[in-house]
């Protein structure tokens, strides 16, 4: 959280300055080039890991598959083994029993199935709003490098870009973004942790 507010601050200055050194410019340029390397890096970074939490996905649903048919398979056991040593009414009562035990394992799958297909639909959705987040990082840098080879170009960017026409409004829209960031991370930490338990 530091960071965006010593960017804040450093956008600050720089905009106040008159002129702005050549090689700040050089600097800012070669800064854009390694935001675009970088989102590059995040995107694929963001495809393995969707990738990796679907794996994780269907061997939690094969767990959950396993798990169900083995405990409705040994209450079948139990039921033919101890059911021909009970009366008519006993075996009843029993039979009724295990068919309630065996419905709810049932139940309680599909429920945790559906839970996993839910739970990689939200991280899905967390990685990609991240990824709108980190493209708005890359249309701030490149508002702030047009000012800095320019005033002129840094306003009409500011303008067409994001639709602004001052700084003051631009920095506001910026320090919106940092707690949605915050809690999109955390979401998405939250997420993951429940599906890899």
């Amino acid at each position: 959280m530091n960071h965006y507010k010593l960017f804040i601050l450093f956008l600050a200055i720089l905009l106040s300055g008159c002129t702005t050194p050549l090689e700040v410019k050089q600097l800012s340029v070669k800064q854009l080039e390694y935001l675009d390397v970088l989102t590059t890096a995040v995107t694929v970074q963001s495809a393995g890991l969707i990738s990796i939490v679907e794996k994780l996905k269907e061997e939690a649903k094969e767990d959950i598959t396993i798990y169900q048919k083995n405990t409705v398979d040994r209450l079948n056991i139990i039921m033919e083994k101890t059911i021909l040593t009970m009366n008519r009414e006993k075996r009843l009562e029993t039979k009724r029993k295990i068919f309630s035990q065996a419905e709810s394992i049932n139940k309680t799958a599909a429920l945790s199935r559906e839970k996993l297909d839910f739970d990689f639909i939200a991280i899905k959705d967390k990685i990609l709003e991240l990824q709108v987040y980190l493209k708005k990082i890359n249309e701030i840098h490149a508002i702030l490098n047009a000012y800095l080879q320019s005033e002129t170009m840094g306003e009409q960017l500011l303008k067409t870009t994001v639709g602004h026409t001052s700084i003051q409004g631009f920095v506001g829209t910026i320090n919106t973004y940092i707690p949605k960031i915050k809690t999109i991370t955390d979401d998405l930490k939250g997420l993951i942790n429940i599906l890899s338990k």
